[in-house]
């Protein structure tokens, strides 16, 4: 069986409290270990719909679909070990207010491992046919957002989501995301 990958990550303005963060949140830590095909379909949805409502917040974000068998399985790795590798921009949280500090950022991150030729990989194949110079736009990802309902977990073969971070005082900075580390999610315009 031959793979492709599509995978999506956001940084968005992280507002305590703010709703973008709580319900992914909450999302993410009631999920359910071994879930079907309906409730990683019903998942997906409800993580779709509040990002969709929260695009104004992106401020930063890659995707990335490739049909190549290799190239699938190595990135698909990359992406599932960020979720258990410490991926933080530093040792502790920041010491200033979060409510009265400098700008926070949370990032959330989507990978699908999908079987490569059927109907959910030629369905997000095609959501991923963008011109060069509109790769990077608020538009980009809000229609690729809107065309995840193809997704059928029955052709995926594997998927991940993270939300980072989990606790207010480890919200992504200016300065953090400047670090290298971070240099993948590309301003978005």
């Amino acid at each position: 069986m031959r793979h492709s990958i599509f995978a999506f990550e956001i940084a968005a303005r992280f507002e305590p409290g703010g709703r973008l963060h709580t319900e992914l949140h909450r999302l993410v830590s009631t999920s359910v270990p071994n879930a079907t095909l309906q409730q990683k379909w019903l998942f997906y949805r409800h993580a779709i719909s509040e990002l969709l409502v929260a695009v104004p917040l992106f401020q930063r974000g890659c995707w990335d679909y490739f049909d190549d068998d290799t190239r699938a399985k190595a990135d698909y790795d990359q992406w599932v070990a960020g979720m258990v590798t410490e991926e933080g921009a530093r040792p502790s949280p920041s010491g200033d207010d979060p409510y009265r500090g400098s700008a926070r950022y949370l990032t959330f991150t989507m990978a699908f491992l999908l079987v490569n030729g059927s109907p959910t990989d030629n369905a997000i194949k095609q959501l991923c046919e963008v011109p060069e110079a509109r790769l990077w736009h608020r538009q980009t990802f809000q229609h690729i957002l809107s065309g995840l309902g193809v997704l059928n977990f029955a052709s995926i073969k594997s998927d991940v989501a993270y939300l980072i971070p989990r606790d207010v005082g480890w919200g992504l900075t200016d300065e953090d995301l400047a670090q290298p580390k971070f240099k993948y999610l590309r301003p978005i315009v």
